[in-house]
């Protein structure tokens, strides 16, 4: 039997997917910008010769030189995930506002919270397996491995409470695509989540001049702890939450989609020239 909220529905899922996937490619690209930037600046309050580029923030001299003292050290290298971190809590908190949001407002701040939060959380495993970076500096506090195996349980535990907040507030926003159903809920999850971030890890492998191996799997961890409480949380009811304003898209989000690919693209061109203070 004919059903148009079913057209409706299919017809929305893909225009979603499309926004989906350039709000999650700008958020890692300004995420990527953003916390590195914030090592090249406090890089150059310690007067330490840095770059930054399509890869990441490079020092000159290399963090074994002797001019790095241990406040250098401590507060360079902690600055990316920090930063990361409360980027992360500011685009959170603004997608709980219960404010109307257009389409793509609600999932560019999704995306720059996850890709935030991966960030804070990605580098200390990434230093770990390296035995770089923050690995140094928690050397340099003397901070034993019992100490650092707590912390990796307790912010796992962290990241999977701030999944679950995500996951209730994308249901919330996107009541057309009646995710209580888990076949609904599957194909949104497979459709708007995982395929923009499969795109984001190719990105970040083949243009960001990564080379993949099994260790890089760890890395992508934070990621999937945060999206995967999407498809584990219960449905809610709250008609006071109203982030989506209408069931249908607008200019607005055209604009907004057009801006944030332009924004990417410029900044994309910035690191490839490299950047430096």
């Amino acid at each position: 039997m004919f059903n148009p909220s079913k057209i409706f529905v299919h017809n929305s899922i893909l225009k979603l997917t499309i926004i989906s996937i350039v709000t999650a490619v700008s958020a890692f690209i300004f995420v990527f910008f953003f916390s590195n930037y914030a090592s090249l600046f406090f890089a150059y309050d310690f007067d330490i010769p840095a770059s930054l580029n399509i890869t990441g923030i490079h020092f000159t001299d290399g963090i074994e030189n002797l001019s790095w003292s241990r406040d250098a050290l401590i507060t360079i290298l902690l600055s990316k995930p920090i930063s990361a971190f409360f980027a992360g809590m500011v685009f959170l908190v603004i997608l709980m506002l219960g404010n109307e949001k257009s389409v793509t407002t609600i999932l560019v701040l999704f995306w720059l919270n996850v890709f935030a939060f991966n960030a804070a959380f990605g580098v200390l495993i990434d230093d770990a397996i390296s035995g770089d970076g923050t690995y140094k500096v928690a050397t340099a506090m003397n901070l034993g491995n019992d100490y650092l195996i707590i912390m990796s349980i307790i912010l796992s535990f962290i990241l999977f409470k701030i999944g679950m907040m995500n996951a209730r507030l994308i249901i919330l926003s996107f009541p057309n695509q009646n995710l209580s159903s888990y076949k609904h809920r599957l194909i949104f999850f497979i459709l708007i989540f995982i395929i923009p971030w499969l795109l984001v890890i190719i990105y970040t492998y083949f243009l960001g001049g990564g080379a993949f191996s099994s260790f890089e799997i760890l890395k992508v961890i934070p990621g999937i702890i945060l999206l995967i409480p999407f498809l584990t949380v219960k449905k809610l009811s709250n008609t006071k939450f109203q982030c989506l304003p209408s069931k249908q898209f607008s200019i607005i989000d055209i604009l907004m989609v057009a801006f944030l690919f332009l924004t990417s693209v410029i900044i994309i061109i910035l690191m490839n020239k490299g950047v430096t203070i």
